[in-house]
């Protein structure tokens, strides 16, 4: 991002300074001992400051540390890496003549608190600490980066996570990752929700996963074709093969509905108190000898829940799922998760082909017992990848689907 004339010249009206380690931040009063103030660009007192500076060592600490083994960032002759404090928002960028990263940090928030002014604070120098590591291996100058920004904003999210464990400034990203699950995990407008996305990845399969797809992905991958290709063994990201019990469809758009579960690898209890259960497109109430019926459409890389209730006397259940283009080779996945008046889950039932490829994806589960049972969730997920948006031809968006389920 090239620098505006007032940038560079605010930069110049920045007198004050405060060194660690391995940054130096720069910074006017809003108010000084003496001469003329910076007004809405300068800093209260130096509080803000310090805050800003004890929480990029700290991500400095554990991005060089293990489990994550970061190189260094680059730096300038100073060998330190230069952050400036003023206006109101957050940017990592880089300088246009040296082609260095550095980092903008607001000097003032419109926070009720200081309490929450300063753990914004916190978790805002470590989100963009996190863009600052990620810099040596994508460059904002480098436009081939573009496919990456979704992944690059999950890793510094996540990064707010770990390094400012308790500071829940981060859930504000995600009131619309629990409204909407439907919205695609590559979504350029829902790039923040991915810290949910890179928690759960992290404790399904290790933080090392997070470092690979980041550092040696090839020049022609995206992040999902890379996290195709370096899943470890035995498992596999994403399939919408019946028998597969994939990570994104058979986990992660799973999971997460279990918000609540301590059995669970989407378990984030803060989360579930703060903003309740992910959102459900359709709740159903099946009573013996009814068939419930519903049409939808799904966009890739993106999930719904649909809830059924049990009245007594229903013994048995069977869903069936009939994609727009057909059975045979769709991106649609269902799966059928019994869920217990303890609130505890029974291990999910895939639909599938069960007769000829013209016909539905099925799945039916039978002696049922009403009174030891919450509610019965169908999970759909849409394991395409191609976005409409990127103009595709042939895309996985806006699949369409007729879902009928009775009740024996």
């Amino acid at each position: 991002m090239a620098l505006t004339f007032r940038t560079q010249h605010l930069k110049q009206k920045l007198t004050e300074s405060l060194k660690s380690e391995h940054f130096v931040i720069h910074y006017g009063m809003r108010n000084p001992r003496e001469g003329r103030g910076l007004a809405s660009d300068g800093v209260r007192d130096r509080v803000l400051v310090l805050t800003y500076l004890h929480a990029l060592e700290s991500l400095y600490n554990t991005m060089t540390g293990h489990p994550w083994g970061r190189e260094p960032p680059p730096v300038d002759g100073s060998k330190r890496t230069h952050v400036y404090v003023f206006g109101d928002n957050p940017i990592t960028t880089f300088d246009s003549n040296t082609l260095v990263p550095e980092i903008y940090l607001p000097c003032r928030s419109k926070e009720p608190t200081t309490q929450s002014e300063l753990l914004r604070a916190a978790a805002e120098a470590v989100h963009e600490g996190a863009h600052l590591f990620n810099f040596r291996k994508r460059p904002y100058y480098d436009l081939s980066t573009e496919p990456w920004v979704w992944f690059d904003e999950g890793i510094a999210v996540l990064m707010e996570t770990l390094v400012a464990a308790g500071n829940p400034d981060y859930c504000r990203f995600l009131v619309d990752w629990i409204d909407n699950p439907e919205t695609p995990l590559d979504d350029e407008e829902a790039k923040y929700q991915a810290g949910m996305f890179m928690r759960y990845l992290v404790k399904r399969v290790g933080p090392e996963i997070v470092n690979q797809v980041w550092n040696d992905s090839l020049p022609h991958e995206d992040p999902i074709e890379a996290l195709q290709r370096l899943m470890p063994q035995p498992e596999t990201f994403l399939s919408a093969d019946p028998a597969v019990k994939d990570i994104f469809g058979s986990g992660y758009c799973i999971d997460p509905y279990f918000i609540w579960d301590h059995e669970s690898a989407a378990l984030a209890p803060d989360i579930f108190f703060r903003f309740g259960e992910r959102a459900v497109s359709e709740t159903f109430v099946l009573t013996p000898g009814k068939t419930a019926q519903l049409e939808d459409a799904l966009d890739h890389l993106a999930c719904r829940y649909y809830r059924f209730y049990l009245k007594k006397g229903v013994k048995g259940v069977r869903v069936e799922l009939m994609p727009e283009e057909g059975a045979a080779g769709t991106k649609l996945k269902g799966e059928l998760v019994v869920v217990t008046t303890d609130r505890t889950r029974l291990p999910a039932e895939a639909l599938s082909q069960s007769g000829s490829e013209s016909g539905p994806l099925s799945v039916a589960i039978g002696s049922l017992n009403p009174d030891s049972i919450d509610h019965l969730v169908l999970v759909l997920s849409n394991c395409g990848v191609k976005s409409s948006a990127k103009f595709f031809s042939d895309h996985d968006d806006v699949k369409g689907y007729a879902v009928s389920v009775s009740a024996t």
